[in-house]
């Protein structure tokens, strides 16, 4: 009964570690500026940035792209294969996990997260 309780205990262990393992590109990628972006091209990272209303986001079948400034006032066009999220034009903040890509000079997102503040705030 012993053995059998500890062989559960080691199993579920490795399984808890290859969860961490694979999913360690969302958990663990830095928040970065798009300067480290590029010079770590290939490289799963995060960026906090707002969207530049100044340039229109262009929608392609499956995708769209639009231009984000990171927190150092650098500009970059973003690319993401998906779905824009609800509200995408009115955030204050987008949040991208991706990688840089050298062709094309543009930021691969995984995955946009935005967050409108106006929504989180009380009324008074």
């Amino acid at each position: 009964m012993k053995l059998r309780t500890i062989l559960i205990f080691i199993i579920g262990l490795a399984l808890l570690i290859a969860a961490v393992f694979f999913a360690s590109d969302d958990i663990l990628s830095p928040y970065v500026p798009f300067k480290e972006a590029k010079t770590s091209a290939g490289k799963y990272v995060q960026i906090i940035g707002t969207l530049d209303k100044s340039v229109p986001v262009t929608h392609r079948e499956g995708e769209y792209t639009f231009t984000a400034i990171d927190r150092e006032g650098t500009r970059l066009r973003v690319l993401h294969r998906g779905t824009k999220p609800q509200n995408f034009e009115h955030t204050d903040q987008v949040v991208m996990l991706g990688k840089y890509r050298t062709d094309g000079d543009v930021f691969e997102a995984d995955k946009v997260l935005v967050k409108c503040p106006s929504k989180y705030r009380r009324q008074e």
